[in-house]
């Protein structure tokens, strides 16, 4: 039988940090809620605007269409306008976020940290070292509740708003060894049914 535990040790950078951050803010269920009440909001905004914009401009235009026409005509600019604009109100959430995130932390100088990783069968051993002070955590394999990834890092949430941060390639081991934690991640997720929303 395969060796099923694994230890290995990287940084967390403050872009990692932030990568997080963000994919938190696609799969948080708060998040989730937050950024469809604002879509729904900046969108109605949207259509209220491209209405009153086209109320302000036809009345020199008015005399060329029919009266319906005329009527019609703003709620119709408004449609288009708020259909125009759904990309870029779906991404002002996650923006702004990551905004806020970034002036709360512009003086954080407590980057990058170490991280000790060690997978066994049942559990991971978490320690992250900061400022010289070690904390351990242990997280049993059927906490995890969702996983994520982006094109660096993996992430595991073991609760709704904390995850440890796995990155896909690790500098300190060769590649057969970053295939072995991969694939020993992959291996203890599949056991324990993992969401990845």
């Amino acid at each position: 039988m395969r060796n099923r535990s694994m230890g290995v040790e990287y940084q967390i950078s403050f872009e990692d940090f932030m990568a997080l951050q963000k994919d938190y803010v696609k799969r948080g269920k708060i998040h989730r809620i937050k950024a469809n009440i604002l879509f729904v909001l900046l969108t109605a905004m949207v259509f209220l605007s491209g209405i009153i914009v086209s109320i302000l401009v036809l009345p020199q235009s008015a005399y060329l269409m029919s009266f319906t026409s005329y009527q019609l005509l703003p709620i119709f600019i408004g449609i288009i306008l708020a259909a125009l604009m759904i990309r870029p109100v779906k991404k002002f959430y996650a923006f702004a976020i990551g905004l806020q995130l970034k002036f709360m932390l512009r003086n954080d100088k407590r980057w990058p940290h170490d991280v000790i990783l060690h997978i066994h069968e049942t559990f991971i051993d978490l320690t992250v070292i900061r400022e010289k002070m070690n904390t351990t955590t242990q997280i049993a394999w059927e906490s995890i509740k969702m996983m994520g990834e982006d094109g660096k890092n993996l992430y595991l949430y073991y609760e709704e708003a904390e995850a440890i941060i796995v990155p896909k390639s690790n500098p300190a081991l060769n590649e057969s060894e970053n295939r072995i934690l991969h694939d020993l991640i992959n291996q203890h997720l599949n056991r324990h049914v993992v969401n990845e929303k």
